[in-house]
């Protein structure tokens, strides 16, 4: 049978992926973005809960039900903490966190028993990085609306899975809001930081590799949480075993910058 299906953020990276996959299995798919490519697409910024609500009260009128939402939605941020301008802070917030519950409950009424619930938040929001607080912060916050969300539909039929990916080569870096403001206290280490990241552009895993197995995972997975790519399982079994502190450590290492 046909499934109704929304995915926020799906003009391009994993939500158009994802939108072409179920498209091609004859789902009826709506692509929930400020911008639109297609006739499948409804204009909607997922900060405005008067967008949000418009898009899915079209949706419902000519369904009257919803099947899956995979909350896609979400923008890059990184810099020193202390000096991230806040509006791009809350913006942040408001996009990955704030838009995906704004959705979620817009949503809720049209689904029931055999619905599905999909947030895709990041191997970010399971481990700290430095000169990412924020983004670690939002993602973090995203996974624990989706596993608390979980048990709160634990006897209603409605599933709720939350996807941590590592780095997957999109142009969602490219888009992040980028911060290199810095000071005597920082020296070069919040550059040499994005540095390292944008230099690893090309490890990053290939879209055709993973979207597959997230596609399944959209569709069927009954885990309350899976981690796309192995080196990432490696690297939370190793957050999980190691002492806090002496993870961090190592972390801050690798990834931290040099002054």
């Amino acid at each position: 049978m046909n499934k109704v299906v929304v995915i926020s953020g799906a003009t391009s990276g994993l939500g158009l992926a994802l939108k072409k996959i179920f498209l091609d299995n004859g789902d009826y798919v709506y692509g929930l973005s400020r911008s639109v490519n297609d006739d499948k697409d409804i204009p909607c910024d997922v900060t405005s809960k008067e967008d949000i609500d418009l898009a899915v009260s079209r949706i419902a009128e000519k369904h009257s039900k919803i099947d899956i939402l995979i909350n896609n939605a979400g923008i890059g941020i990184s810099g020193a903490t202390e000096y991230i301008p806040m509006e791009n802070i809350r913006k942040a917030f408001d996009i990955s966190y704030f838009g995906s519950l704004e959705l979620t409950r817009a949503c809720l009424p049209f689904m029931d028993k055999g619905s599905r619930i999909i947030f895709m938040s990041s191997i970010s929001g399971l481990t700290a990085i430095p000169f990412r607080s924020v983004y670690c912060s939002v993602k973090s916050a995203q996974l624990m609306l989706g596993e608390s969300l979980r048990m709160e539909l634990s006897q209603t039929g409605i599933d709720v899975v939350t996807l941590c990916p590592g780095e997957i080569k999109t142009n969602f870096s490219a888009n992040k809001l980028a911060d290199t403001k810095t000071s005597e206290r920082y020296g070069q280490r919040v550059e040499k930081a994005l540095d390292y990241v944008a230099k690893r552009e090309e490890k990053r895993m290939k879209i055709e590799k993973v979207i597959n197995k997230i596609y399944k995972i959209c569709v069927k997975g009954k885990r309350a949480m899976y981690i796309i790519g192995g080196k990432y399982k490696f690297l939370y079994f190793a957050k999980r075993v190691l002492p806090t502190t002496q993870y961090l450590k190592l972390t801050d290492n690798m990834l931290g910058g040099k002054k």
